[in-house]
């Protein structure tokens, strides 16, 4: 066993807060209706450990040069022993997973800041498997402070999304890094690789079985995986900022509460009016933007993963009806998609920025790329449901 861990009894927990035994609390009911301890959550985060991170290494091996591929191993495990021996507010979080969600808290804190926003209330993120693909953000009794809890499925699936997304892009720009990119027209008459297809296919697939989990896990290739991991990066911010947007407007004083349940367990959580969704959007953009240029990335890259996300989004909404439209039903009508929508307001949003124009240009550009994407899953989901049936 490749084991990267100084063993899995010693967890270094913080004291906890109202909110940490309110999330533990919640946590512990959740996953004992499904027969986890919070020792089972940890052994299942190190033992897929145990079969990536020697594959990952095998890659890097091939494509680094000895001293070179030696300095990656290092700083990979030195990463993973950080994660391990980093304080967690519960103990249901995995090390790895709750990384994410601290680095990202930290960025959108550190934009805010950059912005002069006010964040009245730090929130305690934690992971619940919620089954959803948005966080919840829910009131801890007794006191001022508010519990944001993610799926660790939504993580998994900005991250295979991202993958596909860039082994989709022309080639070249995939490439092209985190500096500013020369958008090249003339690429974007061909067909996107079908290996692009069958990844997006298979990730769009999971989800609308219920899982993100189950699309088939793969390492991405060295020509596109800068890009595959900006543009995860920042589709994490979005969703982590958003969350944050609704603290600084305060609408988390004002939202009402509707039951929420997982895995049968039944909580109450902040439901949002369509007003305060808009709000959320407009200054989550703002924070993630900011936070992508503090950390030296292109703002171009930065909005086009913020809107893959959200296209991403209206595909799956599109996805549905075709799944349970009866049979005798036309097989094209016109279906339209609220995150569409979503993807118009942010636009109006940027388009007063300075310079918002040239990074809503560079987007637009590469709105194929997904629509693409977006199509071929479509006709996958019509031959699956009214199979042998062809779409043309």
């Amino acid at each position: 066993m490749f084991d990267v861990t100084q063993g899995l009894d010693a967890r270094p927990f913080q004291r906890p807060s109202a909110a940490a035994s309110f999330l533990e609390a919640l946590q512990a009911r959740v996953y004992g209706s499904m027969g986890l301890t919070a020792e089972d959550c940890q052994w299942r985060e190190w033992l897929g450990q145990q079969n990536v991170i020697p594959l990952r290494l095998q890659q890097m091996s091939l494509a680094l040069p000895r001293p070179e591929f030696e300095e990656y191993r290092r700083d990979l495990l030195a990463g993973l022993a950080r994660d391990e021996a980093a304080p967690r507010p519960t103990r249901f979080e995995r090390p790895h997973q709750y990384s994410i969600l601290r680095e990202l808290q930290e960025e959108v804190e550190h934009a805010a800041e950059v912005l002069g926003l006010q964040v009245p209330v730090r929130p305690l993120m934690g992971t619940l498997p919620t089954q959803l693909l948005e966080p919840l953000m829910l009131l801890v009794p007794g006191s001022d402070d508010v519990v944001v809890v993610i799926d660790g499925n939504l993580l998994t699936y900005a991250h295979q999304l991202a993958k596909a997304v860039a082994q989709a892009l022309p080639l070249g720009l995939a490439g092209s890094g985190a500096g500013e990119p020369e958008f090249r027209s003339a690429a974007m008459g061909r067909d996107v690789p079908g290996k692009a297809v069958k990844r997006f296919n298979e990730l769009m697939m999971a989800v609308v079985t219920g899982n993100p989990a189950i699309a088939r896990p793969y390492l991405p290739e060295p020509a596109y995986e800068t890009i595959a991991c900006e543009l995860c990066d920042c589709m994490e911010l979005f969703i982590v900022a958003r969350e944050y947007a609704r603290l600084v407007d305060g609408d988390h004083l004002k939202a009402s509460t509707e039951a929420r349940a997982a895995c049968g367990e039944r909580f109450q959580a902040l439901c949002w009016t369509t007003e305060q969704e808009t709000r959320a959007d407009g200054l989550g953009l703002a924070l993630t933007l900011t936070a992508a240029a503090e950390r030296g990335d292109s703002l171009s890259w930065a909005f086009f993963a913020i809107d893959a996300l959200l296209a991403s989004f209206g595909i799956l909404e599109r996805s549905l009806p075709i799944l349970t439209r009866p049979a005798d039903a036309p097989l094209f009508p016109d279906l339209g998609a609220a995150h569409d929508t979503r993807r118009g307001l942010v636009r109006d949003v940027l388009r007063h920025w300075d310079g918002g124009q040239h990074v809503i240009a560079f987007a637009d550009g590469l709105v194929p790329v997904v629509a693409q994407l977006g199509d071929q899953f479509e006709a996958a989901l019509y031959d699956l449901r009214w199979w042998p049936q062809t779409v043309n």
